[in-house]
């Protein structure tokens, strides 16, 4: 080993940024994304687009995440956050330009491309930051960074349903833009972590060495099965069994806040008990409810079983990033965070439109039975694969050399 472990219990606060650019560039970003997701059956009822060419348009952006976040998380690594955040930002409102103007397939895709890639850009960079800034509280500050994530699903979608209704389908994503412009001089403000930085250069490749952090990815896949299936699926199959727009918008808000509330705690829960356990169970429980969103009928037994999920998601959020993080070295974490993300972006892309494929042929039901076995096969997977994790009980997390998991 050629570095000594980094325990959370072990270590105070470090001398590290402010980690508050990180967390508004996030929920801003993802209001903004929310926004697109909340409006998919528009772009149905207004411009034609078929349910598959609307999963294309899905998959596109998550695959240019995907590839985003494989070749550019390293930089973290070497002290670039800052600028992946601000690029991250930019890219993010041009994608949200290019959808507000839209007139055919093409214009949406290019659109959700640009998204992709800030997200892709983005993420490892924020959570590379959060995760090494201060080690004792890691878990409260990743659950935080995903309360505000997923705070932006929660305003994002309630926004988009209100200036819908009052200027018309283009009119939340103007607006989003406009409001992420306003965080422009937030990203300039963020400063790079004191942590140990990749001095190597070494790329993400070596990493596929380390057995528990495969393990760890194989979890991190079965919970964005659900998250694909959530997007391509979800928000659809509510316009199908009556929803107004306003009915959506409100329901995602809805169900997305548990999530945002119970995060930190979740986190720090995590960092106490030990994330694999706090995973598994959070990712087991999604493919329980998957399963049981097909079977139920109507809308609002639809809506219910949502927010049901959702507190069960909230509680083990920030789990899986900690899980990813526990298997690596503090050098390395950006390029594990940024092959994670890939991972995420890259299962729910096949997810979105093979379960979008299903769910044309096929109804609700089948498709939602599809990804929950699905989500159970890769986490019994994961779970095998990553036994020795929860070695450490309470003192999680540990971020040990990569091969020590190898």
């Amino acid at each position: 080993m050629d570095k000594d472990p980094i325990m959370a219990t072990e270590h105070g606060t470090r001398d590290g940024p402010s980690l508050v650019p990180y967390y508004l560039i996030l929920f801003g970003m993802s209001a903004g994304l929310a926004s697109v997701m909340t409006l998919l059956a528009e772009f149905r009822n207004e411009l034609g687009f078929s349910q598959f060419e609307i999963g294309l348009s899905v998959a596109g952006g998550l695959g240019a995440a995907f590839v985003a976040a494989v070749a550019l998380a390293p930089q973290a690594d070497r002290g670039r956050a800052p600028v992946m955040l601000r690029s991250g930002l930019l890219l993010g409102i041009a994608g949200l330009v290019v959808v507000a103007m839209t007139s055919n397939l093409w214009h949406m895709l290019v659109g959700r491309v640009l998204f992709g890639i800030a997200f892709g850009v983005a993420h490892p960079a924020a959570r590379r930051t959060v995760i090494v800034a201060d080690p004792s509280n890691m878990g409260r500050n990743v659950g935080r960074l995903g309360a505000f994530d997923v705070a932006g699903f929660v305003v994002g979608p309630a926004a988009a349903a209100l200036l819908n209704a009052v200027g018309g389908f283009r009119t939340p994503f103007w607006v989003m833009a406009i409001l992420l412009t306003l965080l422009i001089p937030t990203a300039w403000r963020a400063r790079p972590d004191t942590a140990t930085k990749d001095t190597q250069r070494r790329g993400p490749t070596d990493l596929f060495h380390n057995r528990r952090l495969i393990g760890a990815f194989f979890i991190v896949a079965a919970y964005f099965v659900f998250i694909g299936a959530f997007e391509s699926i979800w928000v659809l199959e509510m316009d199908h069994r009556g929803a107004d727009q306003w009915q959506i918008g409100a329901s995602v808000t809805v169900a997305a806040l548990p999530i945002s509330i119970l995060a930190p705690w979740g986190g720090v829960l995590a960092q106490r008990y030990g994330a694999r356990r706090w995973a598994v169970g959070m990712v087991g429980t999604c493919a329980a409810f998957s399963t049981l969103f097909g079977l139920v009928e109507g809308m609002m037994s639809l809506v219910i079983l949502t927010i049901a999920c959702s507190c069960a998601e909230g509680i083990g959020f920030p789990s899986a990033p900690m899980l990813v993080s526990a298997a690596v070295a503090e050098d390395r974490q950006a390029a594990a965070q940024g092959l994670a993300s890939a991972i995420e972006v890259g299962v729910a892309a096949v997810a979105a439109l093979g379960l979008a494929a299903i769910y044309d042929t096929s109804g609700d039901t089948v498709a939602w039975i599809v990804a929950g076995v699905t989500m159970m096969v890769l986490l019994i997977i994961g779970w095998n694969l990553t036994k020795e994790s929860d070695d450490y009980g309470p003192k999680m997390v540990q971020l040990t050399d990569p091969g020590n998991g190898s």
